[in-house]
């Protein structure tokens, strides 16, 4: 391989092969970090998927389960009856038919609101129609009757089923009106059953037609289910099945083994992979970058001796001094050796991109995650409240029928039990009675009606006196019963309709335990918990009964998903208010539980890193042998060096480096050096002090050159910034004013006008000003002063001093002040900026080095060496600084034109 590459610089063989090992590696890494966070994603899917469809189902069976319980009730309830026969009777006069119609409608009405599925209750007599919300069917309808097998399909009729499974009327016969009646009603979705009266007459039908619009409106995710009919018949579609980028989900419904089937939007998939794509062009990009700029680093510092080698052969004068500089590098000792810079550089440019690629895609992985199940849980929640408000809603409701019953409250003064008993009972006049405890207490706290055995016979004193002072709101208190259970009592007053407010008794309604266990049941998985509040914080109602009564600490507002720390776990915690009563719902969810699982994949791909350490090992170390071999060889042959045997020690040996190629080739030309050498006259004593006046002069050079590098470099790096952030305009201004610069610099004359010089740094300022907006530059020239001659290169490193260690370096306004005057024989130049400035300790090392002559620095270093180089230690530079105040730079210069 590296005869193959011979052509190919050391920096870009190592750039090369660490960008192809990175990519090598990174496509089976890719794929391994897929499949592995997809089945992570898999099995939280399923719980996704299981909590969605348990809402779904629960929802439409307990709906469909309501109306069925509902219907069954209507159909044999003594009240309806009682309305059908005294309508349907001749004796009744059209007065008291007319009021009872209107009271029949209203009872219909108040039915209908049990269940947000029904569109509207009809009563289908072969006389008349009666509605609940004034919408009838077309009356070639009246007589109709339910077919028999209505009662094994629970009464329920599919869209397309009603000619099936409705009777006509007895002796007609059917018209082209009653036909296009049937044909609408063909169309909808609705229970019937036939009015069960005493005699067996044919009293009528009774109708609860369903709203069309309820899976859409309130079924929660309605747009991604599908409902089928035990004989797989589609009865309602939310959205395209079979798509593409879906999966199906099915479940069984037991109202009347209904399918649901849940179409998955795979969208975490789809995350999953353009996540895949977009980390693996975004990490190439990253190592691309990195490899370029650690192949230049780690090159020149494994190649630096070779670069100094290979500079002292070819310019090799003088053999003794020569030798002497090769003892110094040899003498010259790195902290790190060719190994470990190896090491380091495949580190940086293969093991970090693909340990921080593996770091962002678990992270941005387990955010995809937690982002869907957040809403899964919140989804949950909402749906969770929107039962809850709903049942006590209805539970307030009954409460207020109950208690603004006229016939109830006079036979609670009287104290007919009986009679109350009836009323309530018998006659079930009010649905839902039967599935809470009902218990109604006379003023004097003494029980008078219970639908439920074994109550106590008086309420506790406590919660008696809270409903004497309650007015009419609800109040409620918590029941334990012997088994430790506990359970929650709603009361309130019921004030009488002929003297307000005195009281006329007290109805209670303690809630089933059952009910709250069902509601609870969904929020047991991943560490969630759902439970109620009052306005106190105190838990009202929660799973676990201990915890009941107990006061607990939330920040989350009302109907906001927000996250708090609670023991050290981060919780997604969700509050939303019940209406009717002072309560609220609470749902905690365990955020840092999947946080934890993101971690522990990650932890077990660790020995994926082991793997690629172990390889970074093994090619530095064949990396270093490969270019220790050669140089060892070079090492050798310089030590046994002697004058005179040349033709023996010639280097032969080719690594496939050219630059370690390049140091044989050299090496062999220094030796014949040294044989021609040695053969010379010594140089003169007047040679010798021009050869010390040119090293001076090339000294002073070295020094001016130093300072363009270092100038470059920050104007390339700002023009870099200016592209990178897509501000064209202000790099083309920036490019010419460069160019401007360049031109500026590249004149070999060591020496300028004032003017030039002011006129230079003032273009220089513009130029930082594009990346730097905090500092605004101020010039007091002298006028006097601009003829004068003066070093280049002086003013302009001083204020890019005050730039990077003033303005850079504070967010605040900084203003540099730059002064040139003319002071009898000397040009002094002053460069005060108001920063953040330096400390006494700062400060003190500061001047040790400018007083140093062997500092090698840039910046105002240079400035300070160049002057006292070419004018002596009276000029040269001088710096004050107070930490919080600002710095001021003195430059000293002899004036002469």
């Amino acid at each position: 391989m590296f005869n193959r590459l011979r052509n190919i610089s050391f920096r870009n063989f190592l750039m090369l092969f660490s960008i192809g090992a990175m990519l090598i590696l990174l496509l089976p890494l890719s794929s391994i970090l897929f499949f592995k966070v997809k089945h992570f994603i898999e099995e939280k899917k399923q719980f996704i998927v299981s909590t969605r469809m348990n809402q779904i189902a629960f929802e439409i069976h307990s709906s469909l389960s309501s109306l069925h319980d509902m219907l069954n009730d209507l159909k044999s309830n003594e009240r309806l009856v009682g309305y059908v026969h005294s309508l349907g009777n001749s004796d009744t006069n059209a007065l008291d038919k007319y009021r009872l119609s209107l009271d029949f409608e209203k009872y219909l009405h108040n039915l209908r609101q049990e269940n947000a599925f029904i569109d509207n209750i009809l009563v289908v007599t072969p006389q008349s129609q009666f509605s609940s919300d004034h919408a009838y069917l077309d009356f070639e309808l009246n007589g109709i009757q339910a077919g028999g097998e209505l009662e094994q399909e629970s009464h329920f009729v599919l869209p397309g089923k009603a000619s099936g499974s409705i009777v006509p009327p007895k002796g007609a016969e059917p018209s082209k009106v009653y036909s296009d009646a049937m044909k609408a009603l063909d169309k909808r979705m609705f229970f019937a059953a036939n009015i069960e009266s005493g005699d067996g007459s044919d009293a009528g039908v009774i109708v609860i037609m369903l709203d069309p619009g309820y899976f859409k409106e309130k079924v929660p995710y309605n747009e991604s289910i599908m409902l089928l009919d035990a004989n797989r018949h589609l009865i309602y579609s939310g959205g395209p099945s079979q798509a593409k980028g879906t999966e199906e989900h099915e479940t069984t419904i037991p109202f009347n083994d209904f399918r649901l089937v849940y179409v998955d939007q795979m969208d975490l998939y789809h995350e999953q992979l353009v996540l895949i794509i977009r980390l693996t062009a975004v990490t190439c990009l990253l190592a691309i970058a990195v490899a370029f700029v650690s192949s230049r680093i780690i090159s020149s510092k494994v190649l630096y001796p070779v670069y100094k080698l290979i500079k002292l052969f070819r310019t090799y004068d003088i053999a003794k001094e020569k030798l002497n500089y090769y003892r110094e590098l040899q003498a010259h000792n790195s902290r790190f050796n060719l190994r470990d810079r190896f090491l380091f550089y495949f580190i940086t440019t293969i093991l970090l991109p693909l340990l921080v690629y593996m770091a962002v895609f678990y992270w941005k992985s387990s955010q995809i995650v937690a982002d869907d199940l957040n809403k899964s849980h919140y989804s949950l929640f909402e749906k969770t409240h929107s039962l809850m408000e709903h049942d006590i809603n209805q539970i307030e409701v009954l409460m207020a029928r109950i208690s603004l019953d006229k016939a109830v409250q006079e036979d609670i003064l009287a104290n007919h039990a009986i009679k109350l008993e009836q009323e309530l009972l018998n006659e079930n006049h009010f649905l839902g009675l039967d599935r809470n405890r009902i218990s109604i207490y006379d003023p004097s706290n003494t029980l008078i009606f219970s639908n439920r055995y074994k109550q106590a016979k008086e309420m506790e004193p406590a919660f008696f006196k809270q409903l004497q002072s309650s007015g009419r709101v609800i109040a409620y208190h918590l029941r334990k019963d012997d088994l430790g259970s506990v359970s929650i009592v709603l009361g309130m007053p019921m004030i009488r309709l002929d003297k307000y407010p005195e009281v006329a008794g007290y109805i209670t309604v303690e809630l089933d335990n059952r009910y709250f266990a069902g509601l609870y049941s969904e929020f047991k998985q991943n560490g969630s918990e759902a439970f109620i509040v009052d306005r106190d914080h105190r838990i009202v109602s929660h799973p676990v009964a201990g915890q009941v009564g107990q006061v607990v600490e939330f920040t989350a507002s009302n109907g906001i998903l927000q996250q708090e720390a609670l023991n050290g776990e981060h919780y997604m915690v969700s509050v939303k208010s019940i209406s009717g009563i002072p309560w609220k719902l609470v749902s905690r969810y365990n955020y840092s539980d999947v946080q934890k699982q993101v971690v522990t994949l990650f932890l077990n791909d660790s020995y994926l890193l082991f793997l690629l350490f172990l390889l970074m090992l093994l090619f530095a170390y064949h990396m270093s042998q490969r270019m220790l071999k050669p140089l060892g060889g070079l090492n050798r042959m310089l030590s046994e060096y002697e004058l005179g045997e040349s033709s023996r020690m010639l280097f032969d040996q080719l690594s496939g480096i050219d630059e370690v190629d390049l140091l044989g080739r050299n090496f062999n030309q220094m030796i014949r050096r040294i044989d021609d050498l040695v053969h010379e006259t010594l140089v003169a004593g007047q040679e010798r002090v021009k050869l010390e006046y040119e090293k001076k002069e090339i000294q002073m050079i070295a020094l001016q050159s130093q300072i363009n590098p270092h100038f470059l470099y920050n104007t390339l790096d700002n023009l870099i910034h200016l592209v990178e952030t897509k501000e064209t305009d202000k790099a083309v201004d920036m490019i010419s004013s460069l160019s401007r610069l360049f031109r500026y610099i590249t004149n070999r004359e060591p020496m300028t006008r004032v003017r030039d010089e002011i006129l230079y740094a003032k273009t220089y300022a513009g130029i930082m000003s594009h990346r730097y907006d905090n500092f605004r530059c101020s010039w007091h020239i002298d006028d006097e002063a601009l003829a004068y001659g003066i070093m280049k290169l002086i003013l302009q490193p001083v204020i890019e001093n005050a730039i990077h260690h003033g303005a850079r370096r504070t967010r605040k306004q900084v203003s540099i002040g730059i002064w040139c005057v003319r002071e009898g024989g000397a040009i002094r130049l002053v460069v005060k900026d108001d920063a953040a400035g330096m400390e006494e300790e700062q400060l003190a090392v500061v001047r040790a080095q400018l007083a140093d002559p062997e500092i090698k620095k840039a910046g105002i270093y240079n400035v300070n060496a160049r002057i006292k180089l070419n004018f002596g230690d009276n000029y040269g530079l001088s710096i004050d600084s107070k930490y919080g105040e600002g710095t001021t730079v003195t430059i000293l210069l002899p004036a002469y034109l």
